[in-house]
């Protein structure tokens, strides 16, 4: 056994941890991440998972739906633990985001890595990667994602923005027994076993070019784009009004920048209509080309990837994965949940829809990014 995982479906929130803890307590784990859809009752969740979990390090986050090997689910609480036999780990806590300097990240990264000097099963700079959760709803992330950047030494780093079942109200991060906002937790694992961070989305080309010219980067708000008001000039280009732009709209039809090359989408959030502005999950400013881009197959490029890293690093232990919460939207618009099921089942897949993803400092939207876990030792 190289991780443990658990799923409970029960509605009540004292049930739900009573089952996972059922599923979990005799692991051989002292660490347990775990991702709650937002519509529990988080007081009693946050209660029962430090009681039940008292000899384990539990650190987790409020999610926009969740999915292990069995498939995407929605109000339930996914975890999963690693086993003390492969893994070590060290973990911070960021209360506020918001004012996390370049300083702060070299503290957190100095401590993460003398804790984890003590407790490593592998070689430190070869055999570890940094997983971040982050208030998803804090308009912070790129900030702290490069500024925390700045200061990890290189190690491979990922990770997902906390989401609430699409109430964009508030989201959470679980630390100390607590669920807390404008909030992130850093963890540094170390592991014996062959593992490798990647990301994919599925963006071909660009259709057309839209420039913004007026927004307010602060709020990550585009009032203007091409001089006119943005959201009837993106509704425009669909072919739509601007009363039918809805999450499962912006799912299939995505805007990207593109940098060296490569796109990068950035996922609208939000129709203000009292504006007809569009709110964004991930930064925006005056003057940027947005593109309205083609996709391909959603599952393809994951497969992809997968198999690829199957064939370099061995079967999978796990893949724990953040899964933009849009590329769930467009799965089921476009009813493709038994390809996708499959593709979960094949390799193990576990994880939340989250709100943004971050790879090695830069924030992104509608990808999957994660870490492919092996089976296989590293010095096999």
């Amino acid at each position: 056994m190289y991780t443990y995982q658990a799923i409970s479906k029960k509605s009540n929130a004292s049930a739900a941890c009573l089952d996972l803890y059922q599923q979990l307590h005799q692991a051989n784990t002292e660490i347990i991440l775990f991702f709650c859809s937002s519509l529990f009752d988080l007081e009693i969740v946050a209660q029962q998972m430090q009681k039940l979990f008292a000899d384990k390090t539990c650190l987790g986050c409020t999610t926009a739906g969740e999915f292990a090997s069995n498939g995407y689910e929605t109000q339930t609480i996914v975890a999963v633990g690693f086993d003390v036999n492969y893994f070590s780990f060290s973990y911070s806590f960021v209360d506020d985001i918001q004012n996390f300097s370049i300083i702060n990240a070299q503290k957190v990264m100095q401590y993460l890595h003398a804790d984890i000097k003590r407790k490593a099963v592998a070689p430190i700079s070869t055999q570890s990667f940094i997983v971040s959760l982050v208030d998803g709803l804090s308009s912070a992330e790129e900030e702290f994602l490069i500024n925390f950047d700045s200061a990890t030494q290189n190690f491979p780093h990922f990770g997902g923005s906390a989401g609430d079942d699409q109430g964009l109200n508030q989201t959470y991060i679980y630390y100390d027994g607590k669920f807390q906002t404008t909030s992130a937790v850093i963890i540094m694992f170390n592991t014996s076993l062959k593992f490798s961070v990647f990301s994919t989305h599925h963006v071909i080309d660009s259709v057309q070019k839209l420039i913004v010219t007026d927004a307010d980067p602060q709020t990550r708000q585009v009032f203007e784009i091409n001089g006119e008001p943005a959201a009837e000039v993106y509704a425009k280009t669909l072919g739509l009004s601007v009363e039918e732009l809805e999450p499962e709209v912006f799912s299939i039809h995505p805007l990207a920048v593109k940098v060296r090359g490569d796109y990068y989408i950035r996922s609208i959030q939000r129709v203000n209509k009292d504006f007809n502005s569009l709110s964004f999950y991930c930064a925006v400013d005056i003057g940027i080309v947005l593109n309205e881009v083609n996709l391909s197959d959603i599952n393809a490029p994951l497969r992809n990837v997968l198999e690829h890293k199957q064939n370099a690093l061995g079967e999978p232990a796990a893949v724990l994965g953040f899964d933009c919460f849009l590329r769930r939207l467009e799965v089921i618009e476009k009813n493709l949940e038994e390809d996708t099921l499959k593709l979960q089942k094949d390799f193990n897949l576990v994880g939340f829809n989250a709100y943004g993803e971050h790879l090695n400092g830069i924030h992104l939207n509608q990808t999957f990014t994660g870490v492919y876990i092996s089976k296989e030792l590293q010095n096999d």
